[in-house]
């Protein structure tokens, strides 16, 4: 406790540089009960303490967005002008980017509180990197001196590869101060060649002290001195009990606490009223017979429960390590079932606890609890138990909602492969398909990708006759999941699909956009920046490969020409680009842009002048800004020595990025 009060203290008082605590342990040691002891106080001194916890029965790349959106969730009740400055930081730090409020709903919220302005989100494709980088900018304008922060995860052993790497860019982020990382995880789980002792060392090799914090099972005396306060007896009358407990749990807090429990259940430990204090069977408790890990006897201790109360413990272990009242009380089909009877038996019993009286929420006391409840379903029925667990819930839920949505189907695709009804596996498809979708809307990606390869899965040989729309949507979108998560090999297998199937080529562009990309990534760059001149051509926007001087000269006469007939407050209230064709025909300037810098100057050039050709004519949008201030850079280089007008279309490109809030292009 000692180390955990002197990192805190750190992260108070040494305020501009971060500071990581990981604490390790056995499961069931107490690490998360430590924390939470020792964060009890850290509001005292107007410190923010974001929690958040992984778990592998659920989605493991959404745990910080939702970490942080329950950290709004809670400023939300705070008075509005104590946290004024605060909401002008994130306004500042984020703009309206649609993406990350989709991923933090209350976040909108948040800013809305007393605001007179405007804030109405912008939505559009966001990339992973991208919203790292918001996210760290975030969490730079939420720290500050008056509002420190500390951020808890919990069973870092089951982060995701995604996760830790944000982690990495936060700890190393310089604009981040007034913050510490507080880590748990289970140390019998993990070796030196884990992702996440990777992810930390690679954090320490750049200078970030880490606090090693170890739990270990508690002393043979803690034991007895835990008895003697729990029966109000002398330390000296239990002492023989608490070695026998301490050679049964090994000093392991949660199997201490579960033993004892069963003591009392059996009969074993119980309160005699004639001397009015509490006695033993010591005889009959060493001969006890019990599991060597807490999972295996608290699994034991549940089976013993009545039919209805397992059945609510089953449904509940996969409804994820929290979980809403109501939609477990829709969970379990059975008119005897009492949701609130059962609740009462589960927090008495020390499995659950009452997470959110605003919304009824319960979480369990314990992932190994969870995992106990878990248990209790038979290995070789769990996928059809989650199976129409979904099912029901499908029915009787509305399933717009995005996080009924993956909750439901979380479960349906445990057992998909009893789906075998032509429309049902077409019904699931496209629920599979708005899953991914809004996963990536998120930055979800990895967990995009498994809804979106079950959807297609779902498919047959047919699907691309019969259900055309559906087909195109699926391939389209997991080909953009398998590029923000680096899964190269399965999105050139993927990417085939569509190049051959699809009905027309205005249908091939997202594809194509996502392959030039995937060929810039992998160090193709010839054959991106070919296959990007060929689209365009293909759109009528012909650049020719052999570009010359000669040919950029005429481009910059012709963009000149257009910039002389107006001014920069003129070019400003030009209207927005609204033509399908040419805002497809933006989309790949833009990546000729990326698959030239380093290839062809010339071609580069050319497109940029383009871009500002198109802008003119055809209307503004996000890449007008970026097109306009390369312009001005070529305007003293390639096209001449012009550096008063190259200092006006700088000027037009930082105001353009303001009226259009450019947040795609904002940091380039």
């Amino acid at each position: 406790m000692l180390m955990m009060h002197h990192f805190l203290n750190s992260v108070l008082r040494l305020r501009f540089s971060p500071f990581m605590a990981m604490v390790s342990g056995s499961p069931g040691a107490g690490k998360s009960t430590l924390v939470h002891q020792a964060l009890l106080n850290f509001w005292n001194f107007r410190g923010l303490t974001i929690e958040g916890k992984f778990n592998k029965f659920s989605q493991q790349d959404s745990v910080l967005a939702t970490a942080f959106d329950s950290l709004f969730a809670k400023l939300i009740r705070f008075s509005n002008n104590v946290l004024d400055p605060m909401r002008h930081r994130i306004r500042h730090a984020i703009g309206l980017d649609g993406a990350i409020f989709q991923a933090m709903p209350n976040l909108l919220t948040f800013l809305q509180q007393g605001c007179t302005e405007d804030l109405t989100p912008i939505f559009g494709g966001i990339m992973s990197s991208r919203f790292e980088h918001k996210l760290c900018r975030l969490i730079s304008a939420i720290s500050s001196d008056d509002h420190p922060i500390i951020l808890f995860l919990d069973d870092l052993q089951w982060a995701d590869q995604t996760s830790l790497e944000l982690l990495w860019m936060i700890m190393l982020d310089p604009s981040i101060t007034h913050f510490g990382l507080l880590g748990c995880y289970r140390d019998n789980e993990v070796d030196q060649y884990h992702p996440m002792m990777k992810m930390l060392q690679l954090i320490q090799d750049q200078g970030i002290n880490l606090t090693s914090i170890h739990v270990g099972p508690i002393e043979r005396e803690s034991v007895n001195d835990l008895l003697s306060d729990a029966v109000s007896l002398p330390p000296s009358l239990v002492r023989p009990l608490a070695s026998v407990v301490y050679q049964k749990a090994g000093g392991v807090i949660l199997f201490v606490v579960r033993f004892l429990k069963s003591l009392k259940e059996d009969g074993l430990l119980y309160f005699c009223m004639t001397s009015r204090r509490w006695k033993w069977d010591l005889a009959k408790i060493k001969s006890k017979r019990i599991s060597e890990d807490v999972v295996r006897h608290t699994t034991l201790q549940m089976a013993l429960l009545p039919a209805l109360i397992k059945k609510g413990l089953m449904n509940a272990a996969c409804l994820g390590s929290s979980f809403d009242a109501t939609v477990l009380n829709m969970a379990i089909d059975d008119d005897e079932f009492e949701v609130n009877s059962f609740l009462e038996t589960c927090k008495d019993g020390g499995f659950i606890e009452e997470w959110s009286h605003e919304i009824d929420e319960y979480r369990w006391t314990h992932d190994q609890i969870q995992q106990a409840a878990y248990d209790l379903i038979p290995q070789e029925q769990r996928d059809i138990f989650h199976f129409y667990l979904g099912l029901k819930l499908s029915k009787k839920t509305r399933i717009a909602q995005k996080d009924v949505l993956f909750l439901i189907l979380d479960n349906i695709n445990h057992g998909i492969q009893f789906v075998v009804d032509t429309e049902d596996r077409i019904q699931f498809a496209h629920l599979n398909l708005r899953a991914g979708k809004k996963a990536i809307s998120t930055s979800a990606f990895h967990s995009a990708v498994n809804y979106l390869q079950i959807g297609i899965s779902l498919l047959n040989e047919h699907s691309w006759v019969s259900h055309y729309d559906l087909t195109m949507k699926l391939y389209d979108s997991v080909l953009e999941a398998y590029y923000a998560t680096g899964q190269f090999s399965a999105f050139e297998l993927t990417a085939k699909q569509p190049f051959l199937y699809a009905k027309c080529f205005e249908d091939k562009l997202n594809s194509y956009l996502y392959y030039i990309r995937y060929l810039t990534a992998v160090g193709r760059g010839d054959e991106a920046l070919a296959t990007c001149l060929t689209v365009l051509e293909t759109l009528g926007e012909d650049i020719p490969r052999d570009c010359s001087n000669s040919t950029l000269t005429d481009e910059g006469l012709i963009v000149r020409n257009l910039l002389q007939k107006s001014d920069s407050c003129d070019l400003l209230e030009l209207p927005l680009l609204e033509n399908p064709k040419q805002i497809a025909i933006t989309h790949f300037l833009e990546a000729a842009l990326l698959c030239s810098y380093e290839k062809n100057h010339v071609i580069f050039a050319t497109v940029v002048c383009r871009l500002v050709k198109m802008s003119v004519l055809y209307g503004l949008c996000e890449m007008s800004a970026v097109g306009f201030g390369l312009y001005g850079t070529l305007l003293t280089g390639p096209l001449g020595t012009d550096f008063e007008e190259s200092y006006k279309m700088g000027r037009l490109a930082l105001k353009s990025l303001v009226k259009l809030d450019a947040c795609k292009v904002s940091n380039r």
